[in-house]
C-alpha cells in the first residue's frame, strides 16, 4: 500500500493499522540489513556508499565517582563558571532516587519531549 500526502489526512483505523504493519515489517528487514552490514564492516573495515560512509563511529561519556562529581562541581565554580547550569541529573537517577514530580518541581521544571514510536502493548 503507498499513500500519498492526500490519503494520509482521509486514514481509517483498517488503513492506520495496515500501514503499522508495513512499518514493522521494513523495520525487521532494515535490522537484518544492518546486521550484514555491520559483518560486512567488522571484516573489511567502512566503505563509501553514495554520499554517506557506512561504519562504526564512537560516542563518548563519563561517569563519576560521587565524590568526584562533588570535586568536579568545585573546580567548576573555581573556573567562573555555574557547575549546575552544566550539570544534570539523568532520568534514570531521578527514578532511583523516587522523587515525585511535586518534589521536583520545587527545584526546576519539567520538560517533556515527545517521541513518535511504537511500544508493545
Amino acid at each position: 500500500m503507498s499513500l500519498t500526502t492526500t490519503d494520509v489526512k482521509n486514514l481509517n483505523l483498517e488503513e492506520a493499522i495496515q500501514i503499522a504493519q508495513e512499518i514493522e515489517h521494513l523495520e525487521a528487514i532494515i535490522k537484518t540489513k544492518k546486521q550484514q552490514l555491520k559483518e560486512f564492516v567488522d571484516q573489511n573495515g567502512s566503505f563509501i556508499a553514495g554520499d554517506k560512509i557506512w561504519g562504526y563511529s564512537e560516542t563518548v561519556s563519563w561517569k563519576f565517582r560521587g565524590t568526584a562529581l562533588k570535586e568536579l562541581a568545585t573546580v567548576i565554580a573555581l573556573e567562573g563558571e555555574n557547575p549546575w547550569e552544566v550539570l544534570s541529573l539523568p532520568s534514570t537517577a531521578i527514578k532511583k532516587l523516587g522523587w515525585t514530580e511535586e518534589f521536583l518541581s520545587q527545584y526546576g521544571e519539567k520538560k517533556v519531549t515527545k517521541r513518535f514510536s511504537s511500544k508493545k502493548v
